[in-house]
């Protein structure tokens, strides 16, 4: 695992003090992580990537060490104060890498800034219908104490949840780290992506390319075909036998499949 505060670097947006690694040098690519997760979420990826590319990979507010917002924040919210601090950093435009709710972050910022937007890769995005989104927070309440904060995940509920295909111990903890160190934003965040309408969106998205990718066991996979068939220039890819977090728990698989659509004229 890479030293997190050695390698992290902060900067100011509307609403809080982001936090990022940044890595590598050349075309920026801008990463974004699952929910309850943070940048550790790319810890497999980064150093391979950054032979390419300048990586940054932030932290959502909320989560991993970037500030807690003080008010109610859904998706649109997320992607402002990410522009902000694009602009702040020189990230005029970029590659946009996103997984679960960075996904759909990463369509949110396609869509309201598209001249900021190059090519974008969809890591196991969620497609939901935003008018079900009461009833999906109903069905995950058990995931949340009388407080709100995560309940820990044992390693079976990661491989029921199809999270990992095969998880193994050191993804357990890290997961529940990440997850507590989000505390109640885990939450809030599950509650703005279950009514979040990402079908809307698509039309918008005028991205170089995009690549729609999932892992073969991933349980969001029912996504695949209305990303792949309403997003134009859109490409799709499985990767066998891996779950909802691909670039960790296959980082070689991943990156093959990502830099075949990112540097196709390299490819074989």
């Amino acid at each position: 695992m890479f030293a997190r505060r050695d390698l992290k670097d902060s900067v100011p947006t509307p609403d809080g003090i982001m936090h990022f690694v940044k890595k590598g040098s050349g075309y920026p690519l801008v990463l974004l992580h699952p929910l309850g997760f943070s940048s550790w979420a790319w810890h497999s990826v980064l150093e391979p990537l950054s032979r390419y590319y300048t990586c940054y990979a932030f932290d959502m507010l909320g989560h991993g060490e970037s500030d807690k917002p003080s008010r109610h924040f859904n998706i649109p919210d997320y992607a402002r104060n990410l522009d902000q601090a694009c602009q702040i950093l020189n990230i005029h435009r970029a590659h946009y890498v996103g997984n679960s709710v960075g996904a759909c972050l990463a369509i949110e910022m396609a869509a309201s800034y598209p001249d900021r937007t190059d090519k974008l890769a969809l890591v196991g995005c969620p497609v939901w219908d935003a008018r079900g989104g009461h009833q999906r927070l109903l069905d995950a309440a058990g995931d949340y104490d009388a407080r709100g904060l995560p309940r820990p995940r044992t390693l079976e509920q990661l491989k029921s949840r199809a999270t990992f295909a095969n998880p193994t111990p050191e993804w357990v903890e890290n997961t529940n780290r990440t997850r507590a160190q989000a505390g109640t934003w885990v939450r809030q965040l599950a509650e703005s992506l279950a009514y979040y309408d990402v079908m809307s969106r698509l039309p918008r998205i005028r991205a170089t390319a995009t690549l729609v990718l999932y892992g073969g066991q991933d349980r969001l996979r029912d996504g695949e075909e209305l990303l792949h068939n309403n997003i134009v220039n859109a490409s799709k890819a499985v990767l066998p036998g891996l779950g909802h977090i691909p670039q960790i728990e296959d980082p070689e698989a991943f990156i093959t499949a990502l830099l075949a659509f990112l540097q196709p004229e390299k490819a074989g």
